[in-house]
């Protein structure tokens, strides 16, 4: 006789990205392995494909790839809160110069909100001809493509910039190109011009929590800005 099969709950999540509801089921045991082994690497790319793994067998998803980072963020999030518990409890090093202290500190995952959801996707690059890019946020795909032995080379930033370029525009076209064009057309701009579409990649939405609390160690005052899955998993 077959044994029997458990009834598992449930629950809607939003899409940051959209605001389209989809389902969610809790993760299981099978995939609470997946991430602690992939935690206790700390192999950020272990990590990565760990949390992409689980999202992918717990969400109804139509399209994986097509999801942004903050989405697989925000998403993970949730996942966790609905399986483990709202409560997390990370560790936290004191922030004055003076006090090497970590102090254990519990976050409440409801309370973890998608920053900068609503920022402007162009970037002007010339006032005067209103030369500008228009960018599209990376999406799961194209950060898995990345050759991470070259992302902190000048030559990977502008190959991943230029598979984020949407179009490029002036006030009387928009122009067709290729991604060899664009990474040709990224490679133009000058010093103040490209550090404005890094600025851009360095605003891009993300988790977020406004963390303060008082070292154990020194009891001195702290206030952390938490941005970005990896600072969820200290």
């Amino acid at each position: 006789m077959a044994l029997p099969k458990l009834n598992v709950p449930q629950y809607t999540v939003e899409l940051p990205s959209t605001g389209e509801q989809i389902s969610m089921r809790p993760f299981l045991v099978r995939e609470e392995k997946v991430l602690m082994i992939a935690l206790e690497s700390n192999d950020p790319v272990q990590i990565s494909n760990a949390v992409r793994t689980v999202i992918e067998s717990c969400y109804d998803l139509e399209d994986m790839d097509a999801l942004t980072n903050f989405d697989i963020e925000m998403l993970f999030l949730q996942l966790r809160a609905k399986s483990v518990g709202e409560n997390m409890r990370i560790q936290v090093k004191c922030q004055h110069d003076d006090c090497e202290g970590m102090t254990p500190v519990d976050i409440n995952v409801d309370d973890v909100v998608v920053d900068n959801i609503d920022q402007e996707r162009t970037v002007i690059l010339d006032e005067k001809t209103k030369l500008g890019i228009e960018f599209k946020y990376p999406s799961v795909n194209d950060i898995v493509k990345m050759d991470l032995e070259k992302i902190d080379s000048f030559e990977g930033t502008v190959d991943f910039i230029a598979g984020c370029v949407a179009a490029i525009f002036d006030e009387n076209e928009i122009y067709d190109a290729d991604h060899d064009e664009i990474k040709e057309f990224l490679e133009t701009l000058n010093g103040e011009q490209f550090r404005n579409v890094q600025q851009w990649f360095n605003n891009a939405p993300s988790v977020y929590y406004n963390l303060q609390f008082v070292c154990e160690k020194c009891t001195k005052p702290n206030e952390v800005e938490l941005r970005g899955l990896n600072s969820f998993f200290s």
